[in-house]
């Protein structure tokens, strides 16, 4: 590993400068391949997922003391999320190319977190509750997804590579086996937090309306990840610069800048 061998990190590094080649063309911790994969390309059993997805009580994953227009919201998302679930072109989930691992991720989780104050000292952490894999869908696809990824590391070019699977570990087999182990070893953020100040209607618990702004302050735009509503299929940096971009003109134009 580059981290814990200086000789070899030396070694990739002058190939690097000197013929742009080696490990140090990977993105440090991630990599520069991903796929984005639709739940029909994953496992032929998608319409099963979808039945479950279909029949999970909403008190499951939120309390009956939420705010009414986040529950809308929610049901209002739910319905776009499972009508995604059917296509070909839409992805629920990533895998990466970690360098030493392959990440698999939720893009389409139908789990629900919470946030919420725990103090009236505004530097006192709030109560954090990521609610991951409260609806049993994400399970389910996520062992879907990593059996498919099973059998790409199984193909003969891979093989080549000699991997070896740590976590969870080839003895796990049967559904039940891998339920209970991701469940213990699922990391509930992957590093692209977003979707906390969605641009949604407002009785649907959104935040900002379609020019970006916050409703009910006056000249206050949210132009970040949080502003998306639901998780893009892609790596969320791309997808901010564009909105950036979007919002500059419209503030622009609304102070007669242009």
């Amino acid at each position: 590993m580059l981290t814990s061998n200086e000789t070899y990190a030396a070694e990739q590094l002058a190939l690097y400068w000197s013929s742009r080649q080696g490990p140090y063309t990977i993105t440090h911790r991630s990599g520069n391949t991903v796929t984005f994969l639709p739940l029909p390309n994953i496992t032929t059993d998608y319409q099963s997922i979808i039945d479950l997805a279909k029949s999970q009580s909403l008190t499951s994953i939120y309390p009956s003391s939420v705010e009414p227009s986040i529950l809308a919201g929610y049901l209002a998302q739910r319905e776009i999320i499972l009508h995604l679930y059917n296509s070909t072109t839409a992805s629920v989930q990533e895998t990466g190319d970690g360098g030493s691992v392959l990440p698999i991720t939720l893009v389409k989780p139908l789990s629900r977190g919470s946030v919420r104050i725990n103090s009236k000292d505004v530097f006192s952490p709030p109560l954090v509750d990521f609610g991951a894999l409260s609806d049993p869908t994400d399970l389910e696809i996520l062992i879907a997804s990593l059996r498919l990824n099973r059998a790409f590391v199984a193909s003969p070019p891979m093989q080549e590579l000699t991997p070896t699977e740590l976590v969870p570990g080839a003895d796990l087999t049967s559904d039940n086996q891998l339920r209970v182990a991701v469940r213990q070893l699922a990391v509930p953020t992957y590093a692209h937090p977003c979707c906390t100040c969605a641009m949604m209607n407002r009785g649907f618990g959104g935040v900002v309306d379609e020019n970006l702004l916050v409703y009910g302050v006056k000249g206050l735009s949210v132009v970040d990840a949080s502003m998306m509503p639901l998780i893009p299929a892609t790596h969320t940096s791309s997808t901010v610069y564009a909105v950036a971009e979007k919002a500059a003109d419209m503030i622009k134009a609304r102070h007669k800048l242009l």
